[in-house]
């Protein structure tokens, strides 16, 4: 649905760092809104960019694919000050195989029930493989509701994760803390940061497979 079910959440944010490489990733075109600097949308600050790299450097210094993929959740989330935070990990059939979350009780999310495969919101961005910034979720045509249990969720910014030019998933953020949506600057941080969790993702994968 246009929500998700929040499986795999660990409750701890920012006590999981380690140190690795630094960042110096081009910031992605993808954008679905132009900045407004009358409304006060500008490029990120040095403070935000000294953010996307020490989450950059925390993902990096990671070797374990289930530690990766939990920390690049945790820290996304933080990075934008989001209410929740998910990656999908999607197959190559374009359904949704791994969901990793942040924001919510281990209760909360054995409510909620199965993990969601692709439908609403998430499909869309699984299928369009570009950023949606969206200020309401159930104003939004691709919407198809929320399962029984699910948190209440608002807004939206989803946001590709790709390497080596493949994609291997998506970044979901809902509820911006503080203000009714996620600004320009929100989603070119994000945007930044994926290009990382994309690296550290597949630095990840093959390290398992070099173990085996």
């Amino acid at each position: 649905g246009a929500g998700w079910p929040i499986v795999g959440v660990r409750t701890s944010r920012a006590d999981r760092d380690a140190d690795a490489v630094g960042s110096a990733a081009m910031i992605p075109p993808e954008s679905t809104v132009a900045p407004n600097p009358a409304a006060g949308d500008f490029a990120p600050d040095a403070t935000a960019l000294a953010a996307v790299d020490d989450a950059a450097r925390a993902i990096a210094g990671l070797t374990s694919v289930d530690d990766v993929l939990q920390l690049i959740v945790d820290r996304v989330r933080d990075l934008v000050d989001a209410s929740y935070a998910a990656l999908g990990i999607v197959g190559i059939d374009g359904r949704i195989e791994r969901f990793i979350t942040a924001g919510i009780d281990p209760q909360g999310r054995e409510r909620i029930g199965a993990p969601p495969r692709g439908r609403g919101l998430l499909g869309l961005i699984i299928r369009e493989g570009r950023s949606f910034r969206i200020p309401s979720i159930a104003a939004h045509p691709d919407s198809s509701g929320f399962p029984p249990n699910h948190p209440p969720m608002t807004s939206f910014l989803g946001v590709p994760v790709t390497a080596k030019g493949i994609s291997i998933g998506n970044l979901y953020l809902t509820d911006k803390r503080g203000a009714a949506e996620f600004s320009p600057t929100d989603q070119r941080l994000v945007e930044l940061f994926a290009r990382h969790a994309g690296i550290a993702i597949d630095n990840a994968r093959l390290h398992a497979q070099a173990g085996r």
